[in-house]
Protein backbone atom coordinates (compact mmCIF):
# COMPACT_ATOMS: atom_id res chain seq x y z
CA UNK A 1 0.00 0.00 0.00
CA UNK A 2 1.37 3.38 -0.93
CA UNK A 3 2.04 6.00 1.75
CA UNK A 4 -0.70 8.25 0.34
CA UNK A 5 -3.32 5.52 0.82
CA UNK A 6 -2.08 4.84 4.32
CA UNK A 7 -2.27 8.53 5.20
CA UNK A 8 -5.78 8.78 3.72
CA UNK A 9 -7.00 5.80 5.74
CA UNK A 10 -5.42 7.26 8.87
CA UNK A 11 -7.27 10.55 8.32
CA UNK A 12 -10.63 8.92 7.61
CA UNK A 13 -10.51 6.44 10.47
CA UNK A 14 -9.30 8.91 13.07
CA UNK A 15 -11.59 8.53 16.13
CA UNK A 16 -12.52 12.22 16.11
CA UNK A 17 -13.49 12.08 12.43
CA UNK A 18 -15.56 8.94 13.03
CA UNK A 19 -17.33 10.70 15.91
CA UNK A 20 -18.03 13.78 13.78
CA UNK A 21 -19.42 11.61 10.97
CA UNK A 22 -21.64 9.73 13.44
CA UNK A 23 -23.08 12.95 14.88
CA UNK A 24 -23.55 14.41 11.38
CA UNK A 25 -25.33 11.26 10.20
CA UNK A 26 -27.78 11.41 13.11
CA UNK A 27 -28.36 15.11 12.35
CA UNK A 28 -28.92 14.33 8.67
CA UNK A 29 -31.27 11.48 9.57
CA UNK A 30 -33.52 13.75 11.60
CA UNK A 31 -33.42 16.65 9.15
CA UNK A 32 -34.19 14.45 6.16
CA UNK A 33 -36.98 12.55 7.89
CA UNK A 34 -38.92 15.71 8.72
CA UNK A 35 -41.10 16.64 5.73
CA UNK A 36 -40.20 20.08 4.46
CA UNK A 37 -36.58 20.04 5.57
CA UNK A 38 -34.21 19.08 2.77
CA UNK A 39 -30.59 18.09 2.36
CA UNK A 40 -29.85 21.66 1.34
CA UNK A 41 -31.32 22.85 4.62
CA UNK A 42 -29.18 20.33 6.51
CA UNK A 43 -26.09 21.70 4.80
CA UNK A 44 -27.12 25.28 5.48
CA UNK A 45 -27.68 24.53 9.17
CA UNK A 46 -24.40 22.67 9.50
CA UNK A 47 -22.06 25.11 7.73
CA UNK A 48 -21.87 27.63 10.62
CA UNK A 49 -20.89 24.83 12.99
CA UNK A 50 -18.07 23.72 10.71
CA UNK A 51 -16.36 27.12 10.88
CA UNK A 52 -14.95 26.09 14.24
CA UNK A 53 -13.68 22.69 13.07
CA UNK A 54 -10.59 21.46 11.29
CA UNK A 55 -11.03 21.15 7.49
CA UNK A 56 -11.19 17.36 7.21
CA UNK A 57 -13.84 16.77 9.91
CA UNK A 58 -15.81 19.75 8.59
CA UNK A 59 -15.97 18.39 5.05
CA UNK A 60 -16.73 14.92 6.38
CA UNK A 61 -19.59 16.32 8.46
CA UNK A 62 -21.14 18.23 5.56
CA UNK A 63 -20.89 15.30 3.14
CA UNK A 64 -22.21 12.81 5.71
CA UNK A 65 -25.16 14.98 6.77
CA UNK A 66 -26.13 15.72 3.17
CA UNK A 67 -25.98 12.08 2.10
CA UNK A 68 -27.93 10.96 5.13
CA UNK A 69 -30.59 13.65 4.65
CA UNK A 70 -31.09 12.55 1.04
CA UNK A 71 -31.37 8.93 2.14
CA UNK A 72 -33.68 9.56 5.08
CA UNK A 73 -36.11 11.60 2.98
CA UNK A 74 -37.48 8.26 1.82
CA UNK A 75 -38.54 7.17 5.32
CA UNK A 76 -41.71 9.30 5.65
CA UNK A 77 -42.50 8.57 2.02
CA UNK A 78 -42.64 4.87 2.78
CA UNK A 79 -44.38 5.11 6.13
CA UNK A 80 -46.78 8.04 5.78
CA UNK A 81 -47.05 8.52 1.99
CA UNK A 82 -45.59 11.99 2.45
CA UNK A 83 -42.14 12.58 0.90
CA UNK A 84 -39.52 13.89 3.27
CA UNK A 85 -37.54 15.59 0.51
CA UNK A 86 -38.52 16.73 -2.99
CA UNK A 87 -36.17 14.14 -4.44
CA UNK A 88 -38.17 11.29 -2.92
CA UNK A 89 -41.54 12.51 -4.22
CA UNK A 90 -41.26 10.58 -7.49
CA UNK A 91 -41.62 7.12 -6.00
CA UNK A 92 -43.60 7.76 -2.83
CA UNK A 93 -46.68 5.92 -4.11
CA UNK A 94 -44.74 2.80 -5.07
CA UNK A 95 -42.76 2.77 -1.84
CA UNK A 96 -45.91 3.19 0.25
CA UNK A 97 -47.62 0.33 -1.62
CA UNK A 98 -44.59 -1.90 -1.06
CA UNK A 99 -44.57 -1.00 2.64
CA UNK A 100 -48.23 -1.96 2.97
CA UNK A 101 -47.52 -5.32 1.31
CA UNK A 102 -44.71 -6.07 3.72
Amino acid sequence: MSPAWAQAFALVFDPYNIFVMLVASVFGLFVGAVPGLTATMATALLVPVTFFMAPIPAIAAIVTATAMAIFSGDIPGCLMRMPGTPASAAYTDEAYAMTKKG
